[in-house]
């Protein structure tokens, strides 16, 4: 539990550093999203085995590292369709060697969490003056709740939840991990409306709640989505990157989710409103 703490509080430190350093050069967000999904991508691969079939990596690998760079240019469904047409060549020149389960897997699994990962930027470019607490939003209730689940879980859990998917998560757990998300974008609020803002913004606190409430259960079905995929792929961690979390897809796999939600979320009932 020491190392996962440490690890943490290393993690977020470095994203506040980048979160800093984005104030003067604004592409800093873009590029930690960028090589973090492609990490989360490398990882994929390599737990389903076609890390070393340079045919599919490749593709797959350049496709997450450009696409997040892309989003604010409004050119990301270039290298979408570039992406969709060359795995699909790859598909028909060697359909005798490759299966097209695997292939269609990948496809998806590699769409889903560039896609995921790439809606934390596009919340930012709803308002590049507030990248920080955008950033921050759809990286606290996912984490706050995955961090209550596994407290709550570690002390209280009793009832298994999907024991088949994942055996150690409990439905108190997951409670805690929503209740422990919400209270996390709250305090994560509060701390940019009195320290942080400069009072012309206005935090719609209902709407919080409620993006906080449904997101942290989203981030539960993101985690266990994970979970299965790993289940599939006969691997109890995607990586050891992060001592005592696992891998960076590990890491963010409720992130994907979570963030998706939320920035579609915020179309309709924004969580902050500026004067």
């Amino acid at each position: 539990m020491k190392t996962r703490i440490i690890s943490g509080a290393v993690g977020c430190a470095l994203i506040v550093l980048t979160l800093a350093f984005n104030k003067a050069f604004p592409i800093c967000v873009n590029i930690l999203i960028a090589l973090a999904t492609l990490m989360c991508t490398t990882e994929l691969l390599n737990a389903k085995g076609l890390i070393k079939n340079l045919r599919v990596s490749v593709p797959c690998m350049l496709f997450t590292a450009i696409t997040p760079m892309l989003v604010s240019s409004g050119y990301w469904h270039i290298p979408v369709y570039l992406f969709t047409l060359i795995l699909f060549v790859v598909m028909l020149t060697n359909h005798e060697k490759f299966k097209f389960s695997d292939l269609a897997f990948i496809y998806t699994s590699v769409l889903i969490v560039t896609a995921g990962m790439s809606c934390i930027i596009a919340m930012c470019d709803r308002d590049r003056g507030h990248t920080g607490f955008n950033v921050t939003m759809c990286l606290v209730i996912p984490w706050a709740a995955d961090a209550g689940a596994y407290f709550v879980g570690s002390f209280f859990g009793k009832r298994k939840l999907c024991p088949k998917i994942s055996p150690k998560k409990t439905v108190e757990g997951a409670v805690g991990g929503i209740i422990f998300g919400v209270i996390g974008a709250i305090i994560n609020a509060v701390i940019f409306q009195n320290f942080i803002f400069t009072g012309t913004e206005s935090i719609h606190y209902i709407n919080l709640f409620i993006v906080a409430l449904i997101g942290a259960v989203i981030s539960i079905i993101g985690d266990l989505s994970f979970s299965l995929i790993k289940r599939s792929c006969n691997v109890k961690d995607y990586g050891n990157v992060i001592p005592g979390h696992g891998g960076i897809l590990d890491r963010c796999d409720s992130v994907i989710f979570t963030s998706s939600f939320i920035l579609m979320f915020v179309q309709f009932l924004p969580i902050m409103t500026i004067s």
